[in-house]
């Protein structure tokens, strides 16, 4: 009978993480015994191929020899919970494992009935992705030792990725079918496998060149709107721009009449003779002026002072003033 305070596994090595969701024995927290000293019943009675029992004890938690002094003495064996998921490991003289195998590797090492391998899932339902020693699986073993065809198949529906786990030297389950006696099984599965993976990869191929087709379809079609779109923008644009250019040159006739106008409205309501005489008038003055700075820059210039034209009291002022110089001229040129 197995003590509850066994072993408890660590991970020891870097298969223990499995990337394929499988188990090692070496995994934590699973319980591990010696098989020399400390082996499981449960583990024995397959072992023995008691499968009667072994259903008994599955189902009820029971062997056929517990009794009364059994249970009296508290010497009751361990739930079935426990012993289907402890390891049993068996070691060699120098204390190196030899093998490690939960009761299911052992079950469909024996060739146990389906009967006994659904209920040691149904207790332990990861066993199944549990490898052993040999980085071997429940299927291995059922491959290479020809269990039958609803326990391959059971197996096979509780963990499907278990067809393409590698064991040692990269075995995988059907690999181990040719050392067993159904060589023949791994053969048919494989060539089965083999075309369905073919007729998969063909529908794949086909879906992906729909796919493809589908989406360079819609790639085209959203290309062509899109160029629709920015062929009718351009054409907006070019609409714009010849409207502007028109209006522009309605303005640029529009200018044209203005400035025509502004230069014919200067000669508007002038006599044509005063035009004329405007034009010589300004000659005339200016014929004046040269004559006047001439005569002020020439050295005969007259002393006289230019006449003053007057009229009424204005006139006989200025003929006064003009006698009184008379008078005192002479007499200043006189003492002279």
């Amino acid at each position: 009978m197995v003590n509850i305070d066994t072993i408890c596994c660590e991970a020891l090595d870097e298969r223990d993480s499995a990337s394929d969701g499988s188990i090692t024995c070496r995994s934590e927290g699973i319980l591990e015994c010696d098989y020399d000293t400390q082996c499981t019943k449960l583990y024995k009675l397959v072992e023995d191929k008691q499968w009667e029992e072994v259903l008994y004890f599955l189902e009820t938690g029971k062997f056929y020899d517990t009794n009364i002094f059994t249970t009296i003495c508290g010497r009751e064996p361990d739930p079935p919970s426990l012993q289907a998921m402890t390891w049993v490991t068996a070691l060699d003289e120098s204390g190196n494992v030899r093998w490690c195998q939960l009761p299911l590797h052992a079950a469909v090492t024996f060739c146990a009935p389906f009967s006994v391998i659904e209920m040691l899932v149904r207790i332990y339902p990861r066993s199944v992705r549990c490898a052993d020693d040999q980085d071997m699986l429940p299927l291995h073993y059922g491959f290479r030792f020809g269990a039958d065809d609803d326990v391959v198949a059971f197996l096979l529906e509780k963990f499907p990725q278990a067809i393409g786990k590698k064991a040692v030297k990269d075995r995988r389950p059907l690999d181990m079918a040719q050392y067993g006696p159904k060589a023949e099984r791994g053969i048919i599965i494989d060539y089965y496998v083999e075309n369905a993976v073919r007729s998969a990869k063909a529908d794949w191929d086909g879906e992906y060149e729909k796919i493809v087709s589908e989406m360079k379809t819609e790639a085209d079609f959203s290309l062509k709107k899109e160029l629709a779109i920015k062929k009718k923008k351009l054409r907006d644009k070019e609409k714009e721009l010849s409207k502007a250019l028109k209006e522009i040159e309605v303005l640029r006739e529009k200018l044209e009449v203005e400035e025509s106008k502004n230069v014919t409205t200067d000669d508007i309501g002038v006599n044509p003779s005063k035009r004329a005489n405007s034009k010589t008038s300004k000659g005339g003055s200016a014929l004046r002026k040269k004559k006047i700075a001439n005569y002020d820059t020439a050295d005969n210039a007259p002393t006289e002072p230019p006449r003053v034209i007057s009229t009424g009291g204005e006139s006989a002022r200025v003929s006064k003033l003009r006698a009184l110089g008379k008078v005192f001229g002479k007499r200043r040129k006189h003492h002279i």
